[in-house]
């Protein structure tokens, strides 16, 4: 599965010159953990860093003296970790795992800011295929089941599908 696959589109932006206490009600308005920080150069705005609701409550909120009028981009992590959309949930992970982050800023064929893959994404997306490999299980299990069902011998009781088929064999336990 590509990354464009799970990737979330709607990338919520702040200006490097903004508070910080603007970057947290931004973040709580939009119900996500981190913004994409801005700024302003001949090119347009280009960005420049990310906050997370981590850096706030660890880095922002520890400081003596408090200073939640200081700017975004003084607490923005300029060192970013991208990855591309046509990358594979693999090369995400081990992106994350390299870098230590839970967040990468996806980028399109341009190197352009297209979207956020979070370690939430990558867990749910696992969660999906797991679970269709369950219900593939269940699936076979069920055929199986009734199949036995519509074979029985004559004068032997009729099981009703689905329902569990008692073992007439012997079972033994090996511990190895």
């Amino acid at each position: 599965m590509q990354v464009s696959h799970i990737c979330r589109r709607d990338v919520v932006t702040i200006d490097a010159q903004r508070t910080l206490i603007e970057a947290a009600r931004m973040m709580r308005d939009h119900h996500v953990g981190m913004l994409v920080v801005t700024c302003a150069n001949a090119q347009g705005e280009q960005v420049c860093g990310i906050v997370t609701d981590r850096d706030l409550v660890i880095d922002a909120l520890a400081r003596t003296p408090l200073e939640l009028d200081a700017e975004v981009g003084d607490l923005a992590h300029v060192d970013l970790t991208l990855i591309a959309e046509s990358a594979s949930l693999d090369q995400a992970v081990t992106a994350m795992q390299g870098s230590g982050v839970r967040r990468l800023l996806v980028t399109d064929s341009t190197d352009r800011l297209s979207g956020i893959i979070s370690l939430d994404d990558v867990i749910e997306a696992c969660a999906d295929q797991v679970g269709g490999l369950a219900r593939i299980i269940r699936s076979g299990m069920d055929r199986e089941l009734a199949s036995q069902a519509h074979t029985g011998e004559p004068g032997e009781p009729r099981s009703q599908p689905g329902a569990p088929i008692a073992s007439q064999g012997i079972w033994a336990r090996s511990v190895g």
